[in-house]
């Protein structure tokens, strides 16, 4: 798996929901194949970062564009470029499914073929049994399981919200270490959490607003996997 991953660059970018602010004045630049983690406490914005990023909300201000596509004009192709693992609300495993069937509902509507999905389940190393629906499983396992329907898709860039919630300090590390295997094939990885993992990552850190981050963020044109 060889990939050309997404280069993701802004500049004092801000958006504003139905509460105000969202996040101010923020720069990154995250280059093809690393690990990017933006970083924060509750309500400073990570959630709609992330949308923001991959195409899927309106800024209010500021300079972004990925792989020199610039939003929000381009964001049709950025959306193309840069799939969400998970994003909530929105963009998550229906956890009443089983396992068996959201592969094959992501197969149907991403065309993904099935040695793709079999390679990336293995890639970031989970194995969960056909007929587990998704509430049974481990929440480690339910994450690397999303992560792995997206890049099956072979994008320039995945991004996965609340990298650490409800999982143990062992569950972290296993996610880490396969969002890790995924930036080695050239993709672009942007992660979420409250705080950033030991080793090589680009942080992002964003400030809690003045506002705490509203639940209905103003997002845009991009329904759908």
């Amino acid at each position: 798996m060889d990939i050309d991953g997404a280069d993701f660059l802004a500049r004092g970018i801000t958006a504003i929901g139905p509460e105000g602010i969202v996040f101010e004045g923020i720069d990154l630049r995250v280059r093809p194949g690393e690990l990017g983690v933006l970083t924060g406490p509750g309500g400073s914005g990570r959630t709609a970062m992330l949308l923001a990023l991959s195409g899927r909300l309106r800024l209010a201000s500021g300079h972004l564009e990925v792989s020199g596509h610039v939003l929000p004009s381009q964001a049709r192709a950025v959306r193309q470029l840069v799939l969400p693992a998970r994003l909530r609300p929105g963009f998550e495993l229906d956890e009443q499914h089983t396992v068996r069937g959201v592969i094959t509902e992501r197969r149907l509507i991403s065309g993904i073929s099935r040695p793709a999905v079999d390679e990336l389940l293995a890639r970031v190393g989970v194995d969960p049994y056909p007929s587990d629906l998704i509430w049974e499983l481990h929440p480690a396992e339910r994450l690397l399981l999303s992560i792995a329907l997206a890049a099956a898709a072979a994008p320039a860039a995945i991004v996965v919200d609340d990298v650490e919630a409800g999982l143990t300090a062992a569950g972290r590390t296993r996610v880490w270490t396969a969002l890790r295997l995924l930036v080695q094939t050239g993709m672009t990885v942007i992660a979420s959490s409250t705080e950033a993992p030991s080793g090589d990552a680009v942080v992002i850190r964003l400030p809690r607003p003045e506002y705490d981050e509203p639940t209905d963020v103003l997002a845009w044109g991009g329904g759908g996997w």
